[in-house]
C-alpha cells in the first residue's frame, strides 16, 4: 500500500505541475503567481503582484492612501507620475500605447497591487466598477 500512495503522490505533482506549465504557455499574461509570491509579474512595463498578503498591503501601507471609484467605461489615461494602485473591487482591461494588438490587452481588478510608470500611456476600458486606493510618486 505505501507503494502504491507513494505512486499516486507522484502522479498527482507531475500533472499539476504539467497543468501549470500548459496554462502558462497557453497563456503566459496570466501565468499562476501564488499569494505568498511577492514577485510581480511585469506586461508591457506595466508590474503586478496579484493578491498580496495583508502584511504586505500593511507594509504598503495601502489603508492611509486615497481612494478613487469609477463605473463601467472606456477612456484614455497618462500617468503624469508613477502610480501603485490597490484594487478593491472591480475589473479593468489595460491596453498599452505602443501594444495595439487584441492579445496584447490584459486584466487586472480586485486583489491586485499594480505599478504604472510615469508618461505611461494607456486606454482603459472598466469592465466591473472599480473600487481603488493609490499612491502617486514623482
Amino acid at each position: 500500500m505505501g507503494n502504491h500512495f507513494l505512486t499516486l503522490s507522484l502522479l498527482l505533482v507531475i500533472v499539476c505541475v504539467c497543468v501549470s506549465i500548459i496554462t502558462t504557455k497557453l497563456n503566459p499574461k496570466e501565468a499562476i503567481v501564488s499569494p505568498s509570491d511577492s514577485n510581480p509579474i511585469e506586461i508591457h512595463g506595466v508590474k503586478i503582484l496579484r493578491q498580496p498578503s495583508d502584511s504586505k498591503l500593511a507594509q504598503l501601507g495601502v489603508s492611509s492612501w486615497p481612494k478613487w471609484e469609477g463605473g463601467p467605461s472606456k477612456f484614455p489615461w497618462t500617468f503624469k507620475k508613477t502610480e501603485t494602485m490597490y484594487f478593491v473591487e472591480g475589473k479593468i482591461k489595460v491596453n498599452v500605447d505602443g501594444y495595439d494588438r487584441e492579445e496584447d490587452v490584459f486584466e487586472i481588478g480586485k486583489g491586485n497591487v499594480v505599478v504604472f510608470p510615469k508618461d505611461m500611456k494607456v486606454v482603459w476600458e472598466i469592465t466591473e466598477a472599480v473600487k481603488k486606493r493609490y499612491s502617486l510618486e514623482d
